[in-house]
């Protein structure tokens, strides 16, 4: 992760996938032996008003993926999109989405990465920068042209699953026999973009930490930081809080594991739990009535207008992922390479999308200070059409023979998994009894953003979706590991929500094969 070091126009940049990025790990794919019918050059006559095809040419095999025919491409205005179709075909398609305000350079190291995967596995590979590229547009910058904001919002994911649909008829003859698509956070968002709005694109889907309520994001992380502008809260106090927080929360599961299995159980409150600070003084084993004030803020529910707007904050990211460091420090509060993620996301929308009049030269305290929970919020009506993943009507994506798979840690402090959670049963309300059937959830307590953290944060959610769509076979749990300096410390089952893991009462606690997913 990469943090703004002097100003909100810079992004910070997020996994596109996630799970620690092992997807097809645990799946034997077929031998692959659908072969072109046409040069990889000749791809580029399918240029017309509706695409340029910029260049195709054959990438030799490598250590890390097979021979293939990569296709750079562009939609207008500036959607441009990578397409790899490899020599031996499996008949899949294989898109993977985007991460942060998007716009990545297709050789990223994680794009790279999940191009590699899957065409090992005889797939198609496609993705996009959903129209700009974040070197020349940086932040939300490129948003204040209305088509890049479209494009970015749902018009490029439809227009890249068509152009390598297309890409693959013409190469080899056929269309694929199945698509699925990847993403984590923007790219969950995405995902769930693709179910809602063009159900018939993809028969998989893995949604993963997705930012759905995308503009209630940003609104309530506005909020969040003009509190912490009033209150700082010092990043020499998160250890001292992490450990309230799980002396308190961590056993409520019957099992002291250093996990919090599900945070919503744990009744702990900042005023009451945390231990004060005498005489209005300072110190480094209490709190002060200010910095009691910041996290109350943050664990608290967003109000406007009297009403409930955004869910507040769960507790477990405030502990330290493998490296040392806080899951808050350059994430909910700013850290020492600079502005943490909720500032720089929630200013970069407030400058360049949030509608209202600014003026160019405003400064981000200029601009936090207008910031009104109670007014900005109903003026964002046509922003959440555009942004917002928050349909529960996947009726369509379910009628076609779709399948879903959304997962979130619950420890994640850069998108709140409470927001995951509530949409999940949004659409099981709206749905009915039969959700599981099409979409399932799984939830992974301890894990930060996508990945890491304390929890199990390694797992290949793309081998069980492939079974669940070509062999009728529904994931009812994931095998995940915790893997700290190369080795596997811990493995857990991670299971279909409601459903939780629950130790058998034997065994080690390290290992999988001794837990169970039960109804909690």
């Amino acid at each position: 992760m990469r943090l703004c070091l002097a100003t909100t126009f810079c992004a910070v940049t997020l996994w596109a996938q996630g799970g620690g990025g092992v997807q097809f790990r645990d799946w034997t794919p077929p031998v692959p032996t659908v072969k072109p019918v046409l040069p990889c050059a000749e791809l580029r006559s399918l240029t017309s008003f509706d695409l340029s095809v910029i260049s195709a040419v054959v990438i030799g095999p490598s250590a890390s993926a097979p021979e293939h025919c990569r296709v750079s491409l562009m939609v207008p205005p500036e959607i441009n999109i990578e397409v790899n179709l490899p020599s031996q075909w499996g008949g899949r398609l294989y898109m993977f989405g985007n991460g942060g305000w998007a716009g990545e350079s297709f050789e990223a190291a994680g794009r790279a990465a999940n191009r590699a995967h899957a065409l090992k596995a005889g797939f198609v590979t496609a993705a996009t920068d959903t129209g700009h590229s974040a070197a020349s547009e940086p932040g939300a910058s490129f948003a204040l042209s209305r088509q890049k904001l479209l494009d970015y919002g749902f018009r490029s994911l439809h227009v890249s699953a068509e152009a390598a649909k297309l890409l693959a008829r013409t190469y080899y003859g056929a269309g694929p026999s199945k698509s699925y698509y990847d993403g984590c956070s923007q790219g969950g968002r995405q995902g769930l973009i693709l179910a809602q709005r063009f159900p018939n694109d993809f028969d998989g889907i893995i949604a993963g930490s997705p930012m759905l309520n995308n503009v209630g994001t940003q609104m309530a992380r506005a909020y969040w930081m003009q509190g912490l502008a009033a209150n700082p809260f010092p990043a020499a106090k998160l250890a001292l809080l992490a450990n309230r927080v799980y002396d308190q929360c961590d056993a409520k599961d019957g099992l002291k594991d250093g996990l919090i299995d599900d945070p919503r159980r744990c009744d702990f409150k900042p005023v009451r739990d945390l231990p004060h600070c005498a005489g209005g003084t300072d110190g480094a084993d209490c709190f002060t009535a200010s910095q009691i004030a910041a996290v109350e803020r943050i664990y608290g529910d967003v109000m406007s207008q009297g009403k409930r707007y955004f869910p507040g904050w769960p507790v477990g990211a405030e502990i330290a992922g493998p490296n040392g460091q806080s899951g808050w420090i350059g994430q909910e509060i700013n850290g020492p390479g600079g502005p943490g993620a909720w500032f720089s996301y929630g200013l970069n929308f407030l400058r360049f999308i949030a509608p209202g009049t600014k003026a160019a030269a405003d400064t981000d305290s200029q601009l936090l200070s207008r910031f009104d929970i109670d007014k900005d919020p109903p003026r964002m009506e046509e922003l959440r059409q555009i942004l917002d993943a928050t349909d529960t009507d996947l009726s369509a994506f379910r009628k076609r023979g779709g399948k879903m798979m959304m997962y979130f840690g619950w420890a994640d402090p850069q998108l709140n998994p409470r927001m995951g959670v509530e949409y999940y049963e949004q659409v099981m309300d709206k749905m009915g009894a039969s959700t599981g059937d099409f979409f399932r959830l799984f939830m992974v307590p301890g894990m930060f953003h996508c990945s890491g953290g304390v929890g199990t944060g390694v797992f290949d959610t793309a081998t069980p979706l492939v079974k669940w769509v070509e062999s009728s076979t529904p994931p009812d749990r994931v095998e995940a590991s915790r893997v700290v300096g190369g080795k596997v410390v811990r493995t857990r089952p991670l299971c279909d929500y409601p459903r939780v893991a629950r130790f058998r009462g034997s065994g080690s606690i390290d290992d999988a094969a001794n837990f169970a997913c039960v109804k909690p």
